[in-house]
Order: C-alpha cells, then sequence, then structure tokens
C-alpha cells in the first residue's frame, strides 16, 4: 500500500563483484523522472553461397546490459545550500573513484524502495554546469552517468549451466511452445528439433500439448 511517503532513489557501492562488503550508499537529491535500462544480444553474420544476396545470422548470446540516468545537484538553497562540488564528490567517492582496497571503482546497486534496477559499475558520467554566481561557482550541475552490467560469478553460472547446451534439459510444454522454438532456446538452433523429435519418440513435431514432459539431451 501506497503510504504517501516520497522515496528516493538510491546508490549503494560495494567492494566486492559479489555485492558485499558494502562501502556507503548516497541517496539522490532529486529523484529522475526517467531512466534508461538497455539490453541486447550479440550475432554474427556469415555469407550466403555464391548468388545469394542474404546473409546468415547466427546467434551468440546476450550483451553487457547498460543503465543510464541523470543525477542532479543544487546549492541555490532550493533543494541545498551545500556546494555542488561537494555534493558531486560524496557521489563521486562511491561510484567513479578508484578503491584503494581493490586498485578500481565500486560495484554498485540501484536502488529505489523495493526494487533493485540494476548491478554494475560506472561506465562513464559527463557533468554539465549551470547556473553560475558572480564568482563563477556552480549553483547547479547535472551528471549523465551510464552503468554496465555485473553479474556474480557464481550467478552467471548457474544462469549458464541451466542453459547450456552440453547438459541434459527436461522442459514441460506449455501453450504456444513449438519444438523448433524451444531447440533455439536450448541450443541456440531450430535446427535441433527432429533429432529431439525422434530421442522423444514422437511421430511428428506437432505432437506436443500443454503439459507434456520433452527431454533435451546434451550435444554430441
Amino acid at each position: 500500500m501506497d503510504s504517501g511517503k516520497l522515496t528516493k532513489m538510491k546508490v549503494v557501492a560495494y567492494k566486492k563483484p559479489d555485492f558485499s562488503e558494502k562501502v556507503g550508499e548516497y541517496d539522490v537529491l532529486v529523484n529522475p523522472d526517467q531512466y534508461h535500462d538497455k539490453s541486447e544480444y550479440k550475432y554474427s553474420t556469415n555469407s550466403s553461397p555464391s548468388g545469394v544476396s542474404a546473409e546468415t545470422v547466427k546467434f551468440r548470446g546476450a550483451g553487457t546490459k547498460q543503465f543510464s540516468m541523470d543525477f542532479f545537484f543544487d546549492s541555490t538553497g532550493v533543494m541545498s545550500s551545500d556546494p555542488v562540488d561537494d555534493q558531486i564528490d560524496e557521489l563521486k567517492e562511491l561510484i567513479y573513484t578508484y578503491n584503494g582496497d581493490i586498485h578500481e571503482p565500486n560495484y554498485v546497486k540501484i536502488l529505489w524502495g523495493t526494487q533493485s534496477l540494476f548491478e554494475g559499475r560506472l561506465k562513464e558520467w559527463d557533468i554539465l554546469y549551470s547556473m553560475m554566481d558572480l564568482n563563477g561557482t556552480p549553483l547547479r550541475a547535472e551528471i549523465k552517468a551510464t552503468f554496465i552490467g555485473s553479474v556474480p560469478v557464481k550467478k552467471k553460472a548457474a544462469q549458464e549451466a541451466r542453459n547450456s547446451s552440453d547438459l541434459t534439459h527436461i522442459r514441460v510444454i506449455k501453450a504456444g511452445d513449438t519444438l523448433p522454438a524451444m531447440c533455439f532456446k536450448i541450443y541456440g538452433d531450430p535446427g535441433y528439433y527432429l533429432q529431439v523429435a525422434e530421442f522423444n519418440s514422437l511421430d511428428h513435431i506437432r505432437d506436443i500439448r500443454p503439459g507434456d514432459q520433452l527431454v533435451f539431451p546434451p550435444l554430441v
């Protein structure tokens, strides 16, 4: 239930790649009104036989996730009176500055209320200063930050094990499933559907119904 209380987005820094050994946290001054969460797949292309203009596109796996957002800083007294540079340094210490214990920047989680929006590390940031006083000191600033995803080794290994084509998989058929599509998901190639059908003693690839179990053997 919504309590009506404003919840600030939070950036939490950690020393370890499994997001343990918390270093510190930072509450944003102003919650962003938008953020970007980018995912992609990797493909490779192979030239087709002579005389054919199309190229074969081969799925290679998931690419690295990226998360982008803006941080806002204000020292006009409207939201804060602390110098803009001091406010930036507080965030910089957690996500940009090298951690002397690990000799590289910290790992970070971006949290908002009960949501964990992203896990990774800072890739880049770009600071725009504005509203200078008579001495040229900026009273406001905006940082455009991009983070790159980082998955803990154990978590990544578990994910890869679940989807590895070198292991036997047992899947329960759901409405809308097709054998070629399931082969693509497990093996990365829908062309193995005939072998899977034969392995499961299917007379036809359409002889599957929701609730049935199929065994997808390892590739040899």
